[in-house]
C-alpha cells in the first residue's frame, strides 16, 4: 500500500486553505489515495477477466489473487519516488510565501498601541455593561407586565362578580312591592281595631331588621 502521512495542520497548512479553499497536506493525500485506487482498480479488473477467459480451477483462482495482491504492493511501492516528487512540486504550487499577506490579514500591519488598547479595551466594558442593564430591564418589564395581566384578570371577576350581586339585588330587592304589602297591612289593621295589636304583633314583631327597616320609611313617610 502507499505510504500516505497523515494530515496534521499547521500554520502553513490553514493560511493555504484560507487563500485557495484546500492546502497542500490535504491535496497529496488526495492524490495518494487517487493513485492507489486506480492501481487496484487496475489489477482487479484484470483478475476478474483472467478468471473469466481462462476458465480456471479452484487452485488457480487462489494463485492469481494472490499474484495479484502482490502486484498491487509492487506497484504501490514503486509509485513511491514518483509520488514525493508530485508532493514537492505541490508545496511549490500551493505554498504561500511568509511575506504574502491576505486580504483579510492586512490589517494585521498596523499596530495597535496600548493606549489604544486599553480605549477598547474600556469601550467593549462599557457595551457588555449597556447589555446587562438592558437584560435587567426587559427582566423588570417583563415582571410587570405579567403583573398588570394579574391585575386586570382580578378586575374583570370582580365586573362579573358584581353583575351577579346586581341581578340578584334586582330579582329579591323589590322596594316598591315591599313598601306596597306594608300600606295594605297597615289599611287592614285601621279596619279592624280589635286585631291591630294582635296582627303587629304577628306580623311585625317577628320581622327581620331589613323589614322593619322598610316599615320604618314606609311609616316616616
Amino acid at each position: 500500500m502507499i505510504t500516505t502521512k497523515p494530515w496534521s495542520g499547521g500554520t502553513d497548512e490553514e493560511y493555504e486553505t484560507q487563500h485557495f479553499g484546500f492546502g497542500a497536506q490535504r491535496f497529496k493525500i488526495a492524490v495518494r489515495q487517487m493513485v492507489q485506487q486506480k492501481i487496484s482498480t487496475c489489477v482487479t479488473d484484470m483478475q476478474n477477466y483472467l478468471q473469466e477467459a481462462l476458465n480456471l480451477n479452484d487452485t488457480d483462482k487462489v494463485t492469481l489473487t494472490h499474484s495479484c495482491a502482490k502486484l498491487i504492493r509492487l506497484y504501490s511501492e514503486r509509485a513511491g519516488p514518483s509520488l514525493e516528487t508530485i508532493d514537492q512540486e505541490i508545496e511549490k504550487i500551493l505554498g504561500v510565501p511568509p511575506n504574502v499577506l491576505l486580504p483579510e490579514d492586512e490589517v494585521q500591519k498596523e499596530q495597535v498601541s496600548d493606549e489604544e488598547y486599553n480605549k477598547l479595551k474600556e469601550e467593549v466594558s462599557d457595551l457588555r455593561k449597556r447589555v446587562e442593564r438592558g437584560a435587567l430591564m426587559e427582566a423588570l418589564l417583563t415582571a410587570e407586565e405579567d403583573e398588570l395581566i394579574s391585575i386586570e384578570k382580578a378586575c374583570e371577576a370582580a365586573k362579573k362578580d358584581l353583575e351577579v350581586l346586581d341581578v340578584l339585588h334586582k330579582s329579591t330587592a323589590n322596594t316598591d312591592t315591599v313598601k306596597e304589602v306594608v300600606r295594605e297591612t297597615q289599611g287592614l289593621c285601621a279596619s279592624v281595631p280589635f286585631m291591630r295589636d294582635s296582627i303587629e304583633a304577628d306580623v311585625f314583631g317577628n320581622t327581620s331588621r331589613l323589614s322593619m327597616g322598610f316599615k320604618k320609611d314606609v311609616f316616616d313617610n
